[in-house]
């Protein structure tokens, strides 16, 4: 249905602009068939420093035209705009006092063509999308979120539980050794060291990405225990006001459910880590009880080869600004809509999926 990068178009919508003056650079691009940590590796060679020094405020799709706001220290404004690299486009460069963070962010705005969508199932996919924008999407992480292979959780998982071994023989594979420098130095490491000392040459960075993938399969399972009920608060819940990200506990669901009715506020599902606020009641026992059945102890996500989980909270639905639904020449639809930081368009379409539209 989505046939070429240019049928999936993002665009970031930052947080704030930056201020002209500072020791790092904010430079937005424009990217084609290219994941963003491959295109700040590519960047980093251009510029002869190290990935490390650029910072981003998320990680855009491979397989899409995306535009996002990158970060990089030391290295003047006029100098990045010479970078010519195949399927990158820099598209402006100023000084900022700080690193861009992940998280830094508004939202994305999507523009998505579906082709070969009968144009008679336009009536069926606008009311669709006019339900999600009602009722919210579900807050579900998306497929790319584990990786190519869908395993990056399964590593996360090892790393959280220590089982060394497993994580050595998810890197490992035949294909990974073929293609992968860091499962190449994995191997050679394993040689000299012990497997937990030789996990350690894995980047922090990449580390990171598996642990975050980890707490993104847990908050998918209780999301999962929570659906259809999305929006349905429950006593004890932990609520997350969307206008701007507050959490607080929810003794009596009765007095705060009119809220959640008008979409000020959410029930949230859990990102493990030593510092997430804890609900109470059913709720607690639910989310410990995924734990139980993981086998993974809460005090595990403390501190996990060399990185500290904090946790905090996500919440279950996302609202959605719907721009537009229209058809396209040649048999087709395309989809408008804005969704806030963290959210996934992949979800909205498997919504469509489910709804047997597409």
């Amino acid at each position: 249905m989505i046939k070429k990068p240019e049928d999936f178009i993002v665009e970031e919508l930052p947080l704030y602009e930056p201020a002209g003056t500072g020791t790092h650079t904010f430079f937005a691009i424009r990217k084609r068939n290219l994941s963003t940590l491959a295109a700040i590796n590519r960047i980093a060679r251009d510029l002869q420093i190290r990935s490390q020094q650029f910072g981003y405020a998320g990680l855009k799709d491979k397989n899409a035209v995306t535009t996002q706001v990158l970060s990089v220290e030391g290295v003047p404004p006029e100098q990045v705009l010479r970078i010519e690299q195949p399927d990158i486009e820099v598209l402006w460069a100023e000084r900022h006092p700080h690193k861009l963070r992940v998280g830094h962010l508004q939202g994305n705005r999507f523009q998505i063509t579906l082709r070969d969508i009968p144009h008679d199932a336009l009536p069926l996919i606008e009311s669709t999308m006019q339900r999600l924008a009602t009722e919210g999407v579900p807050n579900r992480f998306g497929a790319q979120r584990f990786g190519n292979k869908n395993d990056s959780h399964l590593i996360g998982k090892a790393l959280v539980k220590a089982d060394w071994d497993a994580v050595v023989r998810y890197m490992l594979t035949d294909e990974a050794l073929r293609v992968d420098d860091t499962a190449r130095r994995l191997q050679r490491e394993l040689a000299k060291k012990s497997p937990e000392k030789a996990v350690l040459c894995i980047p922090h960075r990449l580390r990171k990405l598996f642990l975050s993938a980890y707490q993104a399969f847990l908050f998918n399972r209780v999301l999962e225990m929570r659906t259809p009920c999305l929006g349905t608060l429950l006593d004890g819940d932990i609520a997350i006001k969307h206008e701007n990200g507050a959490p607080f506990l929810v003794p009596d669901a009765t007095v705060e459910q009119p809220r959640a009715d008008a979409f000020e506020i959410s029930p949230s599902g859990p990102i493990f880590g030593y510092k997430m606020r804890l609900p109470t009641g059913d709720v607690l026992a639910l989310e410990t009880s995924l734990l139980s059945d993981e086998a993974v102890r809460f005090e595990a996500f403390r501190k996990v080869v060399g990185i500290r989980l904090p946790g905090t909270r996500r919440p279950l639905r996302m609202p959605m600004q719907l721009h537009a639904v229209s058809a396209v020449d040649g048999g087709g639809v395309r989809l408008s809509f804005t969704l806030p930081a963290g959210g996934y368009a992949t979800v909205v379409l498997e919504e469509l999926f489910s709804e047997n539209i597409l």
